[in-house]
């Protein structure tokens, strides 16, 4: 799963790339003025960051402090793992239900250069904390089997 929002994070960079390149050339070769390019540039950009969020935690590549965790046994480890796991997700389920109100309140508000609901905006933190949710059910459903499943003799 997290391949496909690292790709499609990934084209998201691009898209932004594209649309930079674009506006320079506009702005100061062909001296046009694009109002869109920075609009949409930034759109991309909340999208590219949220989704690129949710392959980070499907990844476990989040930013993790391990002066303790390399002190503590092996047990506590996977222990404190859970917890970090039950910490963030309480704080997406927040963010996810704070979204969907966040969402329906600018939907109807149109983006200043395209017609495009701000909405939009919103629905990628929408999304990405819902998805974030659902890995975290996967990662804890995981860490709980290898926590207590006891490993039976010969097999690693």
């Amino acid at each position: 799963m997290s391949g496909f929002f690292e790709s499609l994070s990934t084209f998201f960079l691009v898209c932004i790339l594209i649309i930079v390149v674009l506006q320079v050339f506009f702005r100061y070769v062909a001296r046009i003025v694009v109002p869109w390019t920075e609009e949409g540039a930034r759109y991309l950009c909340i999208w590219m960051v949220f989704l690129g969020g949710v392959a980070g935690i499907a990844k476990e590549a989040h930013i993790r402090i391990t002066f303790i965790l390399e002190r503590v046994p092996e047990t506590v480890r996977q222990l404190l793992g859970l917890l970090s796991y039950g910490v963030v997700f309480v704080f997406n389920v927040i963010v996810f239900l704070g979204s969907i109100d966040l969402v329906r309140l600018n939907w109807g508000q149109q983006a200043v250069t395209f017609p495009l609901s701000v909405g939009f905006l919103y629905l990628a933190v929408l999304i990405s904390s819902g998805f974030i949710l659902i890995t975290l059910i996967f990662l804890t459903w995981r860490k709980l089997k290898t926590l207590f499943v006891p490993v039976k003799e010969g097999q690693d």
